[in-house]
């Protein structure tokens, strides 16, 4: 008696065992499966916020372009990239030889550049079209951040002695510190948007052997971009 009643407990005891097995491998189930879903709607969100991101980066690219072509300044380029909105100053008159000091043509270009870059949604979203956008946005502790970043670039010809830099690279970056500088002033950015970086002839686009190739390969590019950070 005894031992049918033993046997029966345990038979009951291995059923609940067994039950209760059951029922938290469904619970760790629905976990994890709830887990993938909330995963699946973040990857969304941050999809749709980079997308949101990049359109008005090409809206910023088309603009800017647009003035350049109804001004007709040809030595400046607009252009999309990874980096953002890239504008390519390639006019060889930008600055005296192996100096940082800006000429009257670069003033120019950056004053024009900068009347236009004030005007664009992307510096200023509060008071754009998008201010319910980044209202949203900022409940959801994301803010907007617009980097402007200048890199600098030079040709291979090394320069003369006595200059004022030692090499091409701290041309290179004193004449994208100048350019920043320039911006800044006229645009009003914050200076904590702003960017440089030298690259000296590290990375030409022409060739060096020819006065077309070296000219092309004294430049500035300037780098507009934009991101949605989570806030500190």
């Amino acid at each position: 008696m005894t031992s049918k009643f033993e046997a029966r407990i345990s038979e009951q005891s291995a059923r609940a065992r067994k039950s209760w097995l059951l029922s938290y491998g469904d619970m760790i189930t629905l976990v994890i499966t709830f887990f993938i879903m909330m995963l699946n709607v973040k990857a969304g969100e941050v999809t749709k916020i980079h997308a949101w991101v990049n359109t008005r980066l090409d809206e910023t690219s088309r603009e800017i372009n647009r003035v350049v072509n109804l001004l007709k300044i040809s030595e400046i380029k607009v252009d999309r990239d990874s980096k953002g909105v890239k504008i390519l100053l390639n006019d060889p008159r930008l600055f005296e030889t192996g100096s940082a000091t800006p000429r009257v043509e670069l003033i120019y270009q950056l004053q024009t550049l900068a009347a236009t870059i004030r005007s664009l949604d992307i510096v200023d979203l509060r008071a754009s079209r998008w201010a319910p956008w980044v209202r949203e946005f900022e409940r959801n502790g994301l803010n907007w951040n617009l980097e402007v970043r200048i890199e600098g670039h030079t040709d291979n010809v090394p320069l003369l002695p006595g200059s004022k830099y030692r090499d091409n690279w701290e041309l290179s970056a004193a004449r994208a510190q100048t350019v920043m500088r320039l911006l800044q002033e006229y645009t009003k950015i914050p200076e904590s948007n702003f960017a440089v970086a030298g690259f000296g002839e590290n990375h030409p686009i022409a060739d060096n052997s020819t006065i077309g190739g070296r000219d092309m390969n004294r430049r500035v590019e300037i780098f507009i971009n934009a991101s949605l950070v989570h806030r500190l």
